[in-house]
């Protein structure tokens, strides 16, 4: 925020909206702005948003998100490129339709996958395995030597396909730290383009997302991913902590992972539409396009069966949706008052709710919205049963509602009934009276 000229009138500026700046031993907020210019976005709805329980998407569906998700400027697409029949055509469709964004299959560190995927015509592959002792342990069975030399087998196999080529370490925040970096120097000394660090079952902090990406990106010189889950609901910030961390690493790129509506595995991976407004608000990051996140979401809300909650972030219906009369009057008088950012920048307008909580800035706005007149003395009344009315009822009133209450009284004041502005001069009961829902 900063004044107008005269020192009164907030107004947003094109500086990003919240100073982060703090004491601690993060960077400086110019080198932070000038590094997250390296950030990239590597979304995988098509394949982990695919491991939801209870989700499947057609091919159609994919291609259909992929091209949105180009159109929304994402660099890079993860699918499925092996499992099945249809997995492999639809990579190979991903690669024919989409028009300069890469398209990456995923695959297990086994060579026949590795090679199926490049047979699909992608122009990257991934290469995963678990580096905790845990999963060398319980699931893998295999020393850390004998990882090393199949991750160093695969990369070269890779590679000698000539295709760009990310390793992943598979729970890679409760693998031996050390053990970590010694696994992303084998994958770069093989060819390995960039190494992915999965917080697989989302234990890490915002503090300990920073340490691990300063850690591995002091010492291995290469591009680094971070993929996250929201199993304790901080996806997005150890995402946005993982930015910071990266960004005195001149000339290195920060992929970050992402799912629209924040589809994944358990709780889920970080939200591609919450991350990149918090890119854009707090951090000046403005190459994505935000006026198509909405269409977005609503197209993966529709093709995965999973309604998108009223609470979500960003994108849910109530983000720009105002009840309480304080914040109404307040909103109404200066929206930055109670709205963290322009919902314009997403296509989308607030909207006032009448119920429990109204104040009489509502009905007036309400009234002014649905082109309704009444007379002033009207406006305490109809305030007092919308309020009664809502409790009632244990929810928000609609339109017709609110026209049948100011019918009500404008009969007990000897009125005919509600008119708009279009129909002065005739007498038009609640019923007559038309709104735009």
């Amino acid at each position: 925020m900063e004044l107008d000229p005269k020192g009164e009138t907030p107004r947003l500026r094109s500086e990003p909206l919240i100073d982060l700046s703090n004491p601690g031993p993060r960077p400086d907020r110019a080198t932070v702005r000038a590094g997250l210019g390296q950030v990239k976005l590597v979304d995988t709805t098509c394949r982990d948003g695919e491991q939801m329980p209870g989700i499947s998407f057609t091919c159609g569906e994919k291609v259909d998100i992929a091209m949105a998700l180009e159109r929304l400027g994402v660099e890079q697409i993860e699918t499925f490129a092996t499992y099945n029949e249809s997995d492999r055509r639809c990579a190979g469709l991903l690669r024919e339709r989409l028009k300069g964004t890469s398209v990456m299959g995923w695959n297990r560190m086994v060579k026949a996958d590795i090679e199926d995927s490049i047979s699909r015509g992608v122009d990257a592959v991934s290469i995963s395995t678990d580096t905790s002792d845990i999963a060398l342990a319980s699931k893998l069975k295999i020393t850390r030597d004998r990882q090393l030399e199949m991750l160093v087998e695969c990369v070269e196999f890779a590679k000698g396909h000539g295709v760009y080529v990310c390793f992943n370490a598979g729970d890679a925040t409760r693998s031996d730290v050390d053990y970590l970096v010694e696994f992303a120097k084998a994958g770069k000394d093989a060819g390995g383009d960039r190494f992915r660090m999965c917080d697989t079952v989302g234990v890490l902090t915002p503090a300990g997302s920073s340490s691990l990406v300063s850690k591995v990106m002091s010492s291995v010189d290469i591009d680094v991913e971070f993929h996250a889950h929201n199993d304790f609901g901080l996806a997005v910030a150890n995402a946005l902590a993982a930015c910071e961390a990266a960004a005195p690493f001149e000339g290195r790129t920060l992929w970050l992972s992402t799912t629209v509506n924040g589809l994944g595995e358990r709780a889920g991976n970080v939200p591609l539409e919450v991350l990149v407004m918090n890119l854009r608000a707090h951090y000046g990051v403005d190459k994505y396009r935000t006026d198509r996140i909405v269409p977005l979401c609503r197209r993966v809300e529709k093709a995965s069966g999973l309604c998108i909650p009223l609470n979500h972030p960003v994108v849910g219906g109530n983000m720009f949706t105002h009840k309480s009369g304080i914040h109404v009057d307040g909103v109404l008088k200066d929206p930055t008052l109670y709205e963290a950012f322009d919902p314009a920048m997403l296509g989308l307008s607030r909207r006032i709710a009448l119920g429990k909580h109204s104040g009489k800035a509502s009905i007036r706005h309400k009234l002014e919205q649905m082109g309704l007149e009444v007379p002033p003395e009207a406006i305490d009344a109809i305030r007092r049963e919308v309020g009664a009315s809502g409790e009632r009822r244990k929810r928000d009133l609609t339109d017709a509602e609110f026209v049948r209450i100011c019918s009500r009284h404008l009969s007990a004041a000897g009125q005919v009934g509600c008119r708009s502005r279009s129909e002065k001069g005739s007498a038009a009961t609640g019923a007559d009276v038309r709104w735009d829902d």
